[in-house]
């Protein structure tokens, strides 16, 4: 609680307490490796802008080197928005993209602490960022991978901690970090990011022009004018950015792929004629794997819903952290957290009616569920029968559950062969509660019947009571992962190597090399190995597909200095052979 006063250094040892633990943990789990398209077009747009670009010009060779989530024309650029790249582009020019995934998660950590303290005491505050940095920041993979998730909640948290301090002191400073929380969103996760906002930035109009006249005046010279600002200088870059990558600021890089797919994106729509693709890959994944998502039906939007309400619940609450929520009718009571439980219903609406997912689409939704959350825990905390603590005895579990669930998971992870404790404990786990279970009650009935012969050694009574909660708390945890293995935001192949191995070996030969990746039929289209750097002409090693009825011929002659492979990932992912002329026929 003394760090918790001091606001400025509760948010600084959020954020390093964050970094230190993920990097503790690195010799049981490595800096990631790259292995979902996503995370490969994310690392383009690093690479692009580290060299102080926003998009490539399209290579004349592109025919070979066309890949999910990333357009070739007009220029050559990821088709995401550029903030999650900006942040791996950080981390790139300090030695490592993943630095910048790292520090995201730190300052995400941090922006959620400053929110809650907009909202709350600063201890439960502080409180809220440990459990998000629990939850969320070591083992998640928003943490453990390229995909992103953080930029987009760490601006949410800017919205939702500035807003609440304008209401409060009305001060300029405020509404720029609204704006540019608002920014963050929109160069993040735009669609997401304007549904959190709009609820918010209609509440903050609707507060500071419903008021006397000279208190208008004044709310529109200190907030709505810099927010209006702000905002118009986001829109500029957006605009600027659009331009840049796809010639026209109206048109995002999104729409270009969009042409792509011919599959319901809303529950309402259709499926659109088919398109014939020059690779087979694509063939697969956008008349296969995507129509297998969602036939537009009435059950199969009920499907979404429940699917999606689970994956929400799974990764950001899990059954400790829905506690809290037992209190959400005490708190509809006040109007601001019915204004967040509006925010969020709206949220999810917008969640559910687009059919693609995955949990950091929801990330500016975080921000919502975790100021709930905390508002609820204070007032669960607060809850007493019959003149017993209950409620803070309740809170303090869902805290001791929080801080033993992870390494519960960590430590199931690293232990890959069978072990007789594990096995033991896990067969013996009803009798083992029960009896911890029996030893608290007995102990309780010794500390009511004798409280007189109990009270010298006190100090003794409470560490064996603690042990023997933390013990239950702990079989509680074991049992959790056990049964329900995807209930808690915990990647477990972080370091599965993907292509590693190859560029292991390729960079560690003189020259440079043109790999031409050459895939089985019956190849799953969600690995793909063709992924390149924004310079194609000078990296390192190139990677091309083949396309049926394309010779390699021009390809080859266009990089005529390299050396030429043939990979063929679908027999043996860590080699590859020489490339000759017989190698043309598969």
């Amino acid at each position: 609680m003394r760090l918790a006063q001091n606001k400025k250094a509760a948010i600084a040892a959020i954020g390093g307490v964050t970094i230190l633990a993920r990097l503790a943990l690195l010799p049981w789990t490595p800096v990631p490796q790259p292995k979902v398209h996503d995370e490969f077009s994310y690392l383009l747009a690093a690479d692009t802008f580290a060299h102080g670009r926003l998009a490539n010009p399209p290579h004349p060779m592109w025919i070979f080197f066309d890949t999910f989530h990333v357009i070739q024309h007009p220029t050559y650029a990821s088709m995401y928005p550029p903030a999650q790249g900006m942040a791996l582009a950080a981390g790139k020019l300090l030695g490592n993209p993943w630095t910048g995934v790292l520090a995201s998660v730190a300052a995400m950590c941090m922006a959620m602490t400053w929110m809650l303290q907009g909202w709350m005491p600063p201890e439960w505050a502080l409180l809220g960022g440990v459990l998000m940095m629990l939850r969320v920041g070591l083992f998640s993979y928003w943490m453990n991978s390229y995909w992103g998730g953080a930029v987009a909640a760490s601006g949410a948290a800017l919205v939702l901690g500035a807003l609440p301090r304008m209401w409060k002191h009305q001060r300029t400073r405020d509404a720029v970090i609204f704006g540019l929380g608002a920014g963050i969103l929109a160069t993040s996760r735009p669609v997401e990011g304007a549904i959190f906002f709009l609820p918010f930035g209609i509440a903050l109009v609707r507060w500071a022009l419903c008021r006397e006249k000279t208190e208008r005046l004044a709310n529109a010279k200190r907030l709505l004018l810099p927010l209006a600002t702000v905002l118009v200088c986001v829109a500029g870059f957006v605009a600027h950015y659009n331009w840049r990558v796809t010639g026209s600021p109206l048109v995002f890089p999104h729409f270009i792929e969009g042409r792509l797919i011919r599959t319901a994106v809303f529950l309402w729509q259709h499926d659109q004629p088919p398109i014939a693709y020059a690779n087979p890959q694509f063939d697969d994944f956008y008349h296969n794997f995507l129509p297998s998502l969602y036939q537009s039906s009435w059950p199969a939007a009920e499907g979404q819903l429940e699917w999606k309400l689970t994956d929400i619940w799974q990764f950001f609450l899990g059954p400790a952290l829905t506690i809290p929520f037992l209190a959400l009718p005490w708190l509809l009571k006040e109007p601001r957290n019915r204004l967040l439980v509006l925010q969020a219903a709206l949220s999810f609406f917008a969640l559910w009616i687009v059919v693609y997912y995955h949990a950091h689409y929801a990330a500016p939704l975080m921000a919502t569920l975790v100021v709930l959350m905390m508002q609820g825990m204070r007032a669960v905390h607060g809850v007493k029968v019959w003149g017993h603590a209950v409620g803070a005895a309740l809170t303090r579990l869902v805290v001791l559950f929080s801080l033993l669930i992870g390494p519960v998971y960590f430590v199931r992870f690293l232990v890959t062969e069978p072990n007789a404790t594990l096995d033991w404990l896990h067969r013996h786990s009803s009798p083992l509660m029960i009896a911890m279970i029996a030893a608290l009650v007995a102990l309780r009935l010794a500390l009511w019947l004798a409280p007189q012969f109990w009270a010298r050694p006190s100090w003794l009574i409470a560490s064996s009571e603690f042990l023997l909660l933390a013990g239950l708390v702990l079989q509680m945890c074991v049992n959790q992962r056990n049964s329900y293995p995807d209930d808690y935001a915990f990647v477990d192949d972080i370091s599965e190597p993907f292509r590693k191995p190859v560029e292991q070996q390729l960079a560690a030969l003189p020259g440079e090399h043109l790999v031409l990746v050459r895939y089985a039929k019956d190849h799953n289209s969600g690995e793909e190995y063709v992924y390149n750097e924004a310079d194609i002409d000078h990296a390192k090693t190139v990677w091309a597909r083949e396309i049926p009825g394309v010779a390699f011929g021009p390809l080859i002659q266009y990089f005529r200095n390299r050396d030429v492979w043939i990979y063929e990932p679908d027999d043996d992912d860590s080699v590859v052979r020489p490339y000759t002329a017989q190698s043309d026929a598969p």
